[in-house]
């Protein structure tokens, strides 16, 4: 190992500082050149922005070359390596958190079942003897299940006899005996699939790739990774819950698993023994599987585990005992008791373990008659106690708190039909209303978040060039409705590119959407001067459908892209991969970048507020590069080899730019044509008004030209494009859109006060020339349909009278450019969404928070880098001569609110959403994560990679039937826990005296 200047460390750190000290020498040189600081600031942005991915995709082609191709087996075997390691970490964790090992397991003994639930025994023996029936213990299933010829066995049990843990021991026993390239146990919970409508290794195969990220990449046009393990036998699927299914389609279930299972198919299944006895009757026995059932647990046995796992106490006689010494004893002597035949199943000596563990709780009370007179009544309350007794440490209001927002999560878990709770499927407990149109505000709110910093004031003038405080609302509530439609109708299903359906789909709901929108600006705008992007328009109509279509373009885009509806996590590809310093070294250099933009707007060196706010962006980018290059984690599970994202964005540029060019010009098209249509509809037949006056104007018309003319003054202001193109006016009381923008330095706004103003006509298109005052007159030819509001109704019908191919001429040229701007946006969003996203492996995740953060993070860079690359190809329409059609309007605010929307949209945006919502209606805490993270800490839920489960299914049933009774006794009040003055008891309670009447005779 070498050091010095040969240190990788060192040398990177050199290059960070050759690359603050070239970007400070560049912002003094432009500083000196541009004397427009918003340029300077501007240039310095964009300048370190294009080095930074210049730099990035140097790196990753200047990478090592992609290693030699291997076998379809050797990547099978790979995946196998890794999906068992993910699942041992899993599993290990879980018991570990269980206490399974703390101090000893309890074990539950089983035997064979009833012969007629399993197979011939020839069809299980295959030639082979078997091993002798006879009790045995949950840790010896791993070596029955390996000598049974088929591997393949049913177990059976009531519901806490331990299947669960029976099958958690039985994986973490098959992988610390699995080699390298062997097949794989994973537990899948059964209540999620309907075999009526899929089949099992299908449905095997939709939980692998969904649990285990990596494993959806396709191996073909119509399989995944995790069709091909389970094909090639490396997956070994325990089937957990057998019972959870509906009671309908049990016989179904069976022959269904018949049906796909191969000979060499190994499999573990786990059922209430009634369940499979309903299914072997009404469908078939499991083709040569052995079927065994748990015993209950011995009463000795459990309170042997009850007394051995509990503190020891000083006692009054001062013989050693628990907590538990008297209880059990009472329970010895009457075994046919409802607490004794409660203690039979591991769950509920477990939970007994639990809600007694504090000394404060006395368990005499299981053998109260009246309270408890059976033994389900028992186990109800075990059930119900489990909660409060986890946070006895926490208080009473913690108790009751927690077990209110733990039956909302139970309940919508059994509303969905599922046992898994991941963060980014909380939106479904969501209303449906909330769901639709929460994210469209969400962008909104995180474009204000951006934008308001920077300069309120100017902001708000500069970004908007309405008139009122309707048109402003009119185009909010625009632009939420169409996020919402969009959202709905736009974005596909489920995760998966672009295809033929899809993307013809697209095309006829965007362009039917667009002939509507835009029949109804006709109709309520006046278009028959011409349109242009960022006119004055009649009223706020026009505003609030301008609006809604502007947002359904953004999930158009997306939706091209092949982001989902419902998105799951989401990383980078430099994540936990080779590629972090390559992403930190482009961190540094934009966010170095957009703090010397943002600094010159701060410090009042320009007072441009697109300076700041690309700085502000470049800035916000670089910090979640940083962010991002910084965590080493195992979120994703394909980090990109060399090359892999300059060709992952070039496919997406390429396809996703054919994809929305079709799309933008086709709907632009339609939209086109349904205005001209609409227009010519509203024109109707106009009055003849040659030689007339009408109030101040007097009109005329010569063969070819008609012309209004008046000599009253007017006033309004003047839009400069720079370059010498012709102005645009506007009328009194409305400000002009982008006066100042960077790179155009001789754009601006000047007022006007006109002596004579003429409108002239010349079949049909309309121009306007006003004589200025400047201390000689001058007469400038300007823009019209701006000034429309100051004509009588019946002068705009006479001068634009003509022929409907004149109006067609007028509002569609301008609409078929931005068709094709649509295409260049759209590629862009297709490239970087291509590049930039990789499925994140929740099943390796650290935890739910780990896979948030990495969310959270590749959302910021990716929607970062959309608005910078669309505000990079944006940047010639700002220097397109004459600011031809308004498309400068659309490029300047195009590209921040398509960063924002790419967050809205993102898994960590609909988790936002979602949280606020529970939190704002108290159904769930403001920090939810860490409350989701002390349940499982407290053994309330279980980690499954990055998602939760209720440590039972019955305690999920549990509390959301029993909900509000359980939160309103209130079984854990104050009385029940010492108070902070109150010493502890820790003598063993004493079996009552006689005096102590009905309950000293129970007790007998």
């Amino acid at each position: 190992m070498q050091g010095g200047w040969h240190s990788a460390r060192v040398r990177r750190r050199l290059g960070y500082a050759v690359c603050g000290g070239a970007l400070a020498a560049l912002a003094a040189v432009l500083r000196v050149w541009w004397r427009d600081a918003a340029t300077a600031g501007v240039m310095v942005s964009v300048i370190g922005a294009v080095v930074s991915v210049a730099a990035l995709v140097a790196d990753v082609l200047r990478g090592d070359a992609d290693p030699a191709p291997r076998s379809a087996g050797e990547d099978r075997r790979r995946a196998a390596d890794a999906l068992a390691e993910a699942v041992r970490e899993q599993w290990a964790a879980e018991a570990r958190l269980r206490r399974l090992q703390d101090p000893a397991p309890l074990d539950v003994a089983w035997a064979p079942a009833d012969r007629w639930l399993a197979d011939h025994p020839e069809n299980i023996r295959r030639a082979r003897p078997l091993p002798a029936p006879r009790g045995q213990r949950i840790e010896d299933v791993t070596g029955s299940f390996a000598a049974l010829p088929g591997r393949r066995l049913v177990v059976l049990g009531g519901p806490g006899s331990g299947k669960s843990v029976l099958a958690l021991r039985f994986v973490l026993g098959r992988l610390a005996a699995r080699r390298p390239g062997g097949p794989v146990p994973v537990i899948f919970p059964l209540a999620g699939w309907d075999p009526r409508r899929t089949g099992l290794r299908d449905w095997l195969a939709e939980r692998l790739a969904a649990e285990h990220r990596p494993l959806a990449a396709a191996t073909d046009p119509r399989h995944t990774l995790a069709r091909g393990l389970l094909d090639a036998g490396l997956v070994l699927p325990v089937l957990d819950g057998f019972d959870e299914l509906p009671r309908p389609v049990y016989g179904e279930a069976v022959r269904r698993i018949n049906a796909e299972l191969d000979d060499d198919l190994p499999l573990l299944l786990t059922s209430r023994a009634e369940a499979w006895a309903t299914a072997v009757t009404e469908g078939d026995v499991l083709t040569g599987a052995e079927v065994v059932e748990l015993r209950p647990l011995g009463l000795a046995q459990a309170c042997a585990h009850l007394e051995r796992t509990a503190r020891p106490l000083r006692t009054a006689d001062g013989e050693p005992g628990t907590v538990w010494t008297p209880v059990l004893r009472a329970v010895t002597a009457r075994p046919h008791c409802p607490a004794a035949r409660a203690l039979t199943t591991p769950l509920m000596v477990a939970l007994a373990r639990a809600v007694y563990g504090d000394t404060s709780r006395d368990p005499s009370e299981l053998l109260d008659p009246d309270r408890f007179p059976t033994a389900e009544a028992v186990e109800e309350h075990l059930l119900g106690a489990f909660v409060p007794a986890a946070y006895a440490d926490a208080g009473s209001e913690a108790g009751r708190a927690a077990l209110r927002r733990l039956a909302v999560l139970a309940q919508a878990l059994e509303r969905r039909g599922s046992g898994r709770l991941a963060w980014w499927e909380l939106e479904s407990m969501l209303p449906r209303a909330v769901s639709v149109l929460a994210p469209g505000l969400l962008a909104l709110g995180l474009l204000s978040l951006v934008v308001l910093p920077v300069s309120v004031a100017r902001a708000a003038d500069e970004l908007s060039g309405v008139e009122d405080l309707a048109s402003v609302l009119a185009t909010l509530v625009g632009q939420t409705v169409g996020f919402a439609f969009g959202e709905a109708f736009l974005l596909p299903s489920g995760n998966a590119p672009p295809q033929r359906r899809p993307l013809l789909r697209q095309t006829l709901i965007t362009a039917s959407v667009s002939a509507l929108l835009w029949a109804g600006v006709a109709w309520a705008d006046d278009l028959r001067f011409g349109f242009r992007f960022g006119a004055v328009t009649d009223g706020w109509v026009p505003d609030l459908f301008g609006g809604c279509l502007f947002s359904l373009l953004f999930t158009l885009f997306f939706g091209i892209a092949g982001l989902s509806r419902h998105p799951v996590p989401l990383g980078l590809p430099w994540t936990g991969g080779p590629g972090r310093a390559p992403a930190r070294a482009c961190g540094a250099v934009l966010l170095l970048g957009g703090l010397v933009a943002a600094g010159t707007v701060l410090a009042g060196r320009s007072g441009n507020v697109w300076t700041g706010l690309v700085g502000v962006t470049c800035a916000g980018v670089g910090a979640a590069l940083l962010v991002s290059g910084r965590r080493a984690g195992q979120d994703t599970g394909h980090p990109a080899r060399a090359g892999r994202i300059a060709r992952r964005f070039a496919t997406g540029v390429v396809r996703g730019g054919a994809a929305a060019l079709l799309v933008g010009v086709t709907a632009c098209t339609v939209a086109g044509l349904a205005a001209t249509g609409v227009t010519v509809l509203k024109s109707g037949s106009t009055a003849g008004l040659s030689g007339r006056r009408i109030d101040i104007w007097q009109f005329s018309e010569r063969p070819g030209l008609r012309t209004a003319t008046t000599r009253h003054a007017l006033r309004g202001t003047l839009l400069l494009p720079g370059g010498g193109a012709r102005p645009i006016a506007y009328p009194p009381g409305t400000k002009p859109p982008d006066c100042a923008l960077p790179l155009v330095a001789d754009r601006r706004c000047v007022a006007f006060v006109s002596r004579r103003t003429v409108f002239e006509s010349r079949d049909g298109t309309v121009v306007a020339r006003l004589t200025l005052t400047r201390g000689t007159p001058a007469t400038t030819t300007v823009y019209a349909a701006n000034l429309r509001s100051v004509l009588p109704e019946t002068a705009r019908a006479w001068l634009t009278a003509g022929p409907p191919s004149g109006v067609l001429r007028r509002c569609l040229p301008p609409l078929l450019a931005g068709g094709v701007l649509v295409g260049l946006v759209g590629g862009c969003v297709c490239g970087v969404y291509r590049a930039l996203s990789v499925p994140s492996d929740v099943m390796r995740a650290a935890g739910p928070a780990s896979s948030l953060r990495t969310d959270r993070a590749a959302s910021f860079a990716r929607g970062g880098m959309i608005a910078l690359l669309v505000a990079v190809v944006c940047v010639p329409l700002v220097a397109l001569p004459g600011d031809w059609g308004g498309l400068v309007h659309i490029g300047v605010q195009l590209w921040l609110p398509l960063g924002t929307a790419a967050l809205a949209l993102s898994a960590w945006g609909r988790f936002t959403i979602a949280r606020v919502w529970l939190a704002a209606t108290g159904r769930m805490p403001w920090r939810l994560m860490a409350f989701l993270k002390d349940a499982h800490h407290r053994g309330l839920l279980r980690q499954s990679g990055a998602s939760f489960e209720f440590r039972h299914h019955r305690l999920q049933t549990h509390l959301a039937t029993h909900a509000t009774s359980s939160a309103s006794r209130a079984p854990w009040s104050g009385n029940l826990l010492p108070g902070p003055h109150e010493p502890r008891d820790h003598t063993v309670p004493r079996p009552p005296s006689e005096g102590s009447g009905r309950r000293a005779d129970r007790l007998r």
